[in-house]
């Protein structure tokens, strides 16, 4: 079932490329992640959320030193559930497919809208999207700010 509901159009760019270019490529292809070979080899991965919150917080502009390169990916011919509790697992909303130990696609949990109930779909977000976040406020008077 994952074989239907992936996607095939794959944008792959050298790892060799600058933010800008990379940068350039998600807006032209409305994604947010790209994926980056070095020769004919899957390098690692970078997602706009990579770019904000790694690349750009950090003031720098090498793509290749914040890739991710720990790729979780699935077989063509595992099903849902188990796509769903690999995304569980390692807190991730896109998995690599593979068949034969060659990427063929990719399937994130937007694929999954259409295809399984809600309630396992919030489920996986709820798991997905535990951040521990930062407790540390910023205390304003909420009375400062018109609208």
């Amino acid at each position: 079932m994952i074989e239907k509901i992936m996607n095939k159009d794959l944008i792959i760019l050298d790892s060799e490329l600058s933010l800008e270019d990379v940068a350039k490529a998600m807006k032209r292809y409305d994604v947010g992640m790209i994926i980056l070979k070095e020769n004919n080899k899957i390098k690692g991965i970078i997602t706009d959320r990579d770019i904000v919150t790694k690349i750009l917080a950090n003031n720098d502009n090498k793509i290749k030193e914040y890739l991710t390169t720990n790729l979780i990916s699935i077989d063509i011919n595992s099903n849902i559930k188990e796509a769903i509790n690999l995304m569980k697992k390692h807190k991730i909303k896109r998995l690599l497919v593979k068949k034969n130990n060659k990427l063929v696609g990719v399937l994130s949990l937007s694929d999954l809208f259409n295809t399984v109930d809600n309630e396992t779909l919030i489920e996986a977000y709820k798991t997905i999207f535990s951040i521990n976040r930062n407790t540390d406020k910023y205390l304003t008077d909420i009375n400062e700010f018109e609208l």
